[in-house]
């Protein structure tokens, strides 16, 4: 009992001494003569400024040294930014080394540190010197000359620890938006001036929204920075990768490219084990790159099981110190394809990009793939056989092909929806000097062979005939010359049925037809120039249309192009229409472009002529007038947009087209005009026709037409007559028989809405009418109301003249006053539906010189005209002083 006693006196003892070292300790510490002293110590160690909050010193149960808040200085080389940055630091000290009066670091623990590397424009890194230099051995009667290099302050670190840190790059001063986060890990030293390396971070950059971006492993031995880090091998892996991060990270923007990506990579700076040639440098590193990149596919389509995937390979060496990379070995491998050759990048060489493919084997089976991949539209149902082979070198940045050679044998591509392949004749290409060429390769499609029942002789003559039975056939060639930064593709051919080539283009992806059909012979002769140097790109050539059928979305019946071209001169587009059958009338003219607006909407001037035009036509042809939105349904196929609920804003915005419109005759109803002349233009929603000429029943029509489209169709029209012969105006019944004269005058109208009876019922307007030589036959309107009973005869009129006013569905005449013998009023309504309520009356002029009603009868005309009802009636007049 007394020894129990005895030692736990001593423990509590030495417990107490320690509790109250570890509290002196702290203390100590906290003191600023202390704290001066171990922030020297650490500006000793690292090499650089440091800067430290407040410090804590831990005896048990290892004497560990904790900084808070600890900053560490950059090199003036690099900048005025810190080096180093760390929330807590935690270092293990070695009683040897405070023996011996120095600081002597065990393990380093940083917690969230910030790490800036930085390059100068020399191209050094500020990580130099940092990690303790590997030990330089010298060989057995070896000498050393000149004067030692001072050895660099630092500390015989043991292990590195990281947690949750962060890796920041600039060059210069510029921060670079790239970084790594969450780096975690351990670099340990293995052996004098060796370094383990075991980390993971979390690649990210600034600016952009990321999703996936993997995780980075790096794993390896490396010695000191300051012996450019060689001998050394890491490994490094890269997996779990989105392609839209990878693309972002790379060039901080989503070029619209999903998949997922994997890397792996190992690099080595001992060359000791490898065959020295002529191209091994000292400080060269060998390195292997292995990229895998599947799933391929654009960014708003779904994946699929034939998406492609393509694996990228590189061995070769890199030397930092010549700032020169070179890939001996480059390959690339798709499904069925792949590419072998070299790369090399040197800084200081010209030029400093180099990619040589010296074997390509490509089939089109995987060009489909790939194509197919980042386009919803391309048919499914597509085959394609065909191998290509060639040869290629790239050169400069960015790259520019130096040497090329490049050919096939021919293939086959079917499409769904022809019952015959297109056949791809064999081809060759490549560069000569300073032109790129391809030479024209011939597209053919042939009628399908019928196999069952065929004869010897009939096989014999369907061989002869069968370039003659062919359904058409284009020629495809290409040019380009890099010393004038220009070229071209021709496309030269004729096709039995434009409709397969339309059908070809839609199975593409690439339909040509929205809105409309067209059928039947076409050739082409057409070439697409590009000039670099002017930056322009220009359509030239024509396609010519021979007893076609056009068929447009909105029109009940086709056209019919028996004659038409379409041309292209240095990208101006324009159309001669020879015989065009449509409408009922036979068309020709000319249609060109004439430049753009200012908003960029091609202006196209127009010179039409048709031989005869009827509006019943029109109607059958454009559907009921009544139906809203027949213009809305036909403008789509003009102009290429869709026909589903186009909005009119989006497709009346589009035309802006100013010309000459002639008709030979235009028949309306019972009214016929001939040799019509318009003159206008559509554009903005606004339709103007400056000037219409025509003539009219024997006479002179002149008009103006003002149309707006939005936001309520409104129309607005101002007409004038000139001599108009009465007798050819239609009217019902035999009216027209029965009176003549000529008939002159102005009227303006106006409506709005849309259809035969909405425009009905919103028609309002005012004209004046004047009348020369009128004549009624079969009734002397006079001596009828002079003697309140029907005279037949005649009646004449030697003048005319009055107003009228459109509404109501009707004309009214106030007063519509006839010069003869005796002054005549007309006065009353004539409907829309030749419903009439008019009378007439004799005029006397009282001293005053005014007309007044006589005293005697009127006439008055009720009913449909065509079998009016007539009565006469006594009138008394009354004058004023009544």
């Amino acid at each position: 009992m007394p020894l129990v006693r005895k030692w736990w006196k001593l423990a509590l003892s030495i417990a107490a001494l320690l509790m109250a070292a570890q509290l002196g300790a702290s203390f100590l510490a906290r003191e600023r003569s202390v704290h001066k002293y171990l922030v020297a110590q650490l500006e000793r160690a690292f090499g650089r400024s440091v800067e430290v909050r407040q410090f804590n010193i831990l005896l048990l149960p290892s004497l560990v040294l904790d900084a808070e808040q600890v900053s560490i200085g950059e090199d003036p080389a690099f900048g005025d930014e810190y080096f180093l940055r760390a929330e807590h630091l935690t270092a293990g000290l070695r009683w040897s080394g405070l023996l011996r009066g120095h600081f002597e670091f065990g393990t380093l623990s940083l917690s969230r540190p910030s790490l800036n590397l930085a390059r100068n424009e020399e191209g050094e890194w500020n990580l130099e010197r940092w990690l303790p230099p590997a030990k330089s051995v010298l060989g057995a009667g070896s000498r050393f000359y000149g004067p030692r290099r001072q050895e660099t302050p630092s500390n015989r670190l043991q292990k590195i620890d990281i947690d949750d840190g962060r890796i920041n790059f600039k060059i210069g001063n510029e921060k670079l938006p790239s970084a790594f986060l969450g780096v975690s890990g351990s670099v340990e030293q293995v052996a004098s001036g060796r370094w383990r390396l075991q980390l993971e971070a979390q690649p990210w950059r600034s600016g952009v929204t990321l999703q996936s971006t993997g995780t980075l492993l790096v794993h390896g031995d490396v010695a000191g920075t300051s012996a450019r880090l060689q001998p050394a091998e890491v490994h490094v892996q890269w997996g779990k990768v989105s392609l839209a991060d990878l693309f972002r990270l790379l060039r901080g923007q989503d070029y619209g490219v999903r998949g997922v990506f994997a890397l792996e990579g190992t690099a080595r700076s001992d060359t000791s084990d490898r065959i020295a040639d002529a191209d091994t440098q000292p400080g060269d590193w060998t390195f292997s790159v292995q990229a895998r990149a599947a799933q391929i596919h654009r960014w708003d389509l779904i994946e699929r099981s034939d998406n492609p995937a393509a694996n990228v390979n590189l061995e070769g060496h890199w030397n930092a110190g010549m700032r020169n990379i070179s890939a001996q070995r480059l390959v690339v491998e798709t499904a069925s394809s792949n590419l072998r050759g070299s790369a090399r990048f040197a800084f200081n060489a010209a030029p400093a990009w180099e990619v040589r493919l010296d074997s390509a084997g490509i089939q089109a089976a995987d060009v489909l793939a790939w194509y197919r991949a980042f386009d919803p539209n391309v048919n499914n149902a597509i085959a394609a056989e065909q191998f290509f082979t060639g040869a290629i070198t790239l050169r400069g940045w960015p790259l520019e092909i130096n040497e090329a050679a490049f050919s096939s044998l021919g293939g086959e591509v079917r499409i769904p929806g022809l019952d015959a392949p297109l056949r791809i004749g064999a081809f060759q290409g490549g560069r000569e000097r300073a032109s790129l060429s391809v030479a024209p390769v011939r597209i053919s499609y042939a009628a399908p062979e019928r196999k069952d029942g065929i004869t010897l002789a009939a096989a014999t003559v369907a061989k002869r005939r069968s370039g003659v039975e062919s359904r058409g056939a284009l020629e495809i060639g290409f040019t380009h010359d890099f010393s004038n930064r220009a070229g071209g593709v021709s496309i030269d051919g004729r096709m039995e049925n434009v409709e397969d080539v339309l059908r070809i283009m839609s199975a593409l992806g690439r339909p040509m037809n929205r809105g409309w059909e067209l059928s039947g012979p076409v050739s082409a002769e057409l070439r697409y120039q590009w000039d670099n140097v002017a930056a322009t790109r220009t359509w030239s050539g024509h396609v010519d249309t021979n007893k076609a059928t056009l068929q447009l979305a909105g029109l009940n019946q086709p056209l019919q192009m028996n004659k038409a071209r379409l041309d292209w001169h240095d990208g101006v587009r324009s159309a001669s229409v020879t015989d065009v059958e449509g409408f009922g009338a036979t068309w020709s003219g000319q249609l060109a472009e004439a430049g753009v607006d200012a908003d960029g909407r091609a202006k196209w001037n127009f010179q039409l002529h048709a031989n005869h035009l009827d509006a019943a036509d029109l109607d059958r042809w454009m559907g009921p007038r009544a139906r809203p939105g027949w213009l809305q349904r036909l403008l789509p196929s003009l102009l290429g947009g869709s026909a589903v609920n186009p909005a009119a804003s989006t497709l009346l915005r589009q035309v802006n087209a100013e010309g000459e419109l002639r008709i030979d005759e235009f028949t309306l109803e019972k009214l016929t005009l001939g040799q019509v002349r318009a003159s206008g233009a559509l554009h903005d929603l606004h339709l103007e026709l400056r000037q219409v000429e025509a003539r009219c029943a024997g006479g002179r029509l002149r008009a103006k037409v003002r149309a707006v489209f939005l936001p309520r169709p409104s129309y607005d029209v101002i007409a004038e007559l000139d001599r108009v012969d009465l007798r050819q105006i239609p009217a019902p019944g035999n009216l027209p028989e029965h009176i003549t004269g000529l008939a002159s005058g102005t009227v303006h109208l106006t409506t709005q809405g849309v259809g035969r009876e909405e425009l009905l019922q919103h028609l309002a307007g005012k004209g004046e009418l004047k009348l020369r030589d009128v004549e009624f036959r079969g009734w002397d309107v006079n001596a009828s109301m002079t003697d309140g009973a029907p005279h037949e005869g005649a009646s004449h009129w030697a003048s005319g003249q009055g107003t009228f006013l459109v509404r109501d569905r009707g004309i009214v005449f106030p007063g519509l006053r006839l010069d003869g013998a005796e002054m005549t009023l007309l006065k009353g309504t004539l409907s829309f539906v030749q419903d009439s309520d008019l009378t007439l009356q004799t005029l006397i002029d009282d001293q005053t010189g005014s007309s007044l009603p006589e005293q005697g009868y009127v006439l008055k005309i009720s009913g449909p005209l065509d079998v009016p009802k007539i009565s006469i009636e006594r009138l008394v007049a009354r004058h004023p002083a009544d």
